[in-house]
């Protein structure tokens, strides 16, 4: 039960005007679960290719090269869901994109 007669609980304060997309929660899990799926693929590939490229032949220090990568690659892959996401909110909203 709401507090105050104009409150609505579905909706915040400040937006109500906003209408939220349908199904946008499901596709936000399923690009972070893709996001982070391609972010483990790409990193393993980039740090096979650089040890192939470098010669490197100790599987010790391939595993840790590749572990390296795969720590840096997955911060890059949320980057680009969310920067994907936040562009599409805002072509939506019809809001002009942050400069």
């Amino acid at each position: 039960m709401p507090r105050y007669p104009l409150e609505d609980p579905g909706h915040s304060p400040g937006n109500r005007e906003r209408k939220r997309r349908p199904g946008s929660r499901l596709l936000l899990a399923a690009a972070l679960a893709g996001g982070v799926i391609a972010a483990f693929l790409a990193g393993a590939r980039i740090s096979d290719f650089l040890c192939d490229i470098t010669g490197i032949t100790s599987t010790t220090v391939r595993l840790g090269v590749k572990v390296a990568s795969i720590v840096v690659a997955l911060p890059a892959g949320f980057y680009l869901v969310e920067w994907f996401f936040l562009a599409r909110a805002n072509r939506s909203s019809g809001h002009p994109p942050n400069a």
